[in-house]
């Protein structure tokens, strides 16, 4: 295996494993901490705020050494499975900015000193797009690892 190839691989494989784990949790920790109330509430934005900008960057990161490793294998016409898993990347990278303005949402009326309820319909939908984003990197992943 060639350095360039190699490093490209493994860089790749990080950048796929902090996308995964980044804001794994996120919903959840939302919903529990809002559960517990004040003061617990308002820690939320120093816990939320760099895991969604991790998960934004190491999505962004595991496109591009996606993008250089195909550059790399001079592969100009990817097989269905590559495609399919960039396409279910690139949507998986878009719904996290609805994720991003759901919890913008929530952080603003916490900010604002407003009680917001753990089964609020925004946290909620948090928790519902956290799953299909995961689905789509499943998706991704698949595709990957599976090509066809």
């Amino acid at each position: 295996m060639a350095p360039l190839h190699a490093a490209l691989l493994f860089l790749h494989v990080v950048a796929i494993s902090l996308w995964m784990s980044a804001a794994l949790w996120v919903p959840g920790d939302v919903r529990a901490a809002l559960a517990l109330g004040r003061p617990h509430a308002d820690a939320l934005a120093a816990r939320v705020r760099p895991k969604l900008g991790l998960d934004a960057a190491a999505g962004i990161a595991t496109i591009v050494t996606g993008l250089l490793l195909m550059w790399e294998v001079g592969m100009t016409r990817p097989r269905l499975g590559i495609t399919v898993g960039f396409v279910a990347a690139l949507a998986r990278l878009g719904l996290l900015v609805v994720i991003r303005r759901s919890w913008g949402s929530v952080a603003a009326r916490l900010a604002r000193g407003e009680v917001v309820e753990a089964k609020d319909p925004t946290t909620r939908r948090m928790a519902a797009l956290s799953g299909v984003a995961h689905t789509l990197w499943l998706i991704a992943l698949a595709g990957m690892v599976f090509p066809v």
